[in-house]
């Protein structure tokens, strides 16, 4: 079992120890990860899932546009901004997120590479024409059957949204660039992440094969805590903040 710690100073220690700290961060940074999210029997696995938008597309749409909506809303959060912060000292060298609600750049993290895509986003595959949710939102108030659908001339196909769903794989690009940051890491950090789904519940083995230390950090037990440098079995929030204000102190 990796010891357990919950000291700022011992953090920040392991932080300004690297040269390339990558951070990987989960659904809900902050906060354990929201079991509707991302259990096979939750209501997002059964309705905003492949499957649902193949076959049900307005049973789609009632459901996974409202839920974008709530995500939409949510604000970054002190430890959102506290990544930034390290980011801008050129402590983090990259960030990998498994969200979907683009809080780390509203934040100003620069390029997280985001694993999921973003459910902010809603694309033709026809034409690549993209559509933010308000677009959306008045397509299907104006949908006979409630189904959003290209607005280019000539076009008319049924949108989608550009981050993954559930039974879809992950967007090859991005886990590629996830691996390629996992292998480079001489540190990596987990904040706020189960680990339970493949393929990124694998990227905290790459660079342990490699011997750099791994630090998790998060409400939830994993499947590499014994591997741990370090585990702190509490959410993020507080502690990456005071990691962030003995580092790089806000204005």
């Amino acid at each position: 079992m990796a010891p357990q710690a919950s000291d700022p100073d011992a953090l920040a220690a392991a932080f300004l120890a690297a040269e390339r700290a990558v951070v990987l961060t989960g659904l809900r940074l902050g906060g354990p990860e929201s079991l509707d999210l991302t259990h096979a029997h939750g209501e997002w696995a059964q309705r905003a899932s492949l499957e649902a938008f193949l076959t049900e597309p307005t049973r789609f749409w009632e459901y996974f546009y409202p839920t974008a909506l709530s995500i939409a809303a949510r604000t970054p959060t002190p430890a959102h901004e506290a990544i930034a912060r390290l980011e801008r000292a050129g402590v983090v060298s990259s960030l990998i997120t498994q969200s979907v609600d683009r809080l780390h750049s509203r934040a100003g993290s620069t390029d997280p590479v985001e694993v999921y895509g973003t459910v902010l986003v809603m694309r033709c595959e026809r034409c690549g024409e993209r559509y933010g949710l308000p677009e959306v939102g008045a397509l299907i108030e104006g949908a006979d059957d409630g189904v959003p659908r290209c607005t280019t001339a000539g076009c008319e196909y049924p949108l989608r949204p550009q981050g993954t769903l559930w039974g879809e794989a992950l967007p090859r690009p991005a886990v590629e660039r996830a691996w390629e940051l996992a292998a480079e890491a001489d540190a990596f950090f987990v904040l706020d992440s189960d680990l339970r789904t493949a393929p990124i519940s694998l990227l905290p083995s790459v660079p342990l094969t490699r011997g750099a230390p791994l630090v998790l950090i998060g409400e939830t037990p994993t499947q590499y805590d014994r591997y741990a440098h370090i585990v702190v079995r509490s959410s993020s929030a507080e502690i990456i903040t005071a990691v962030a204000d003995r580092i790089a102190p806000g204005p």
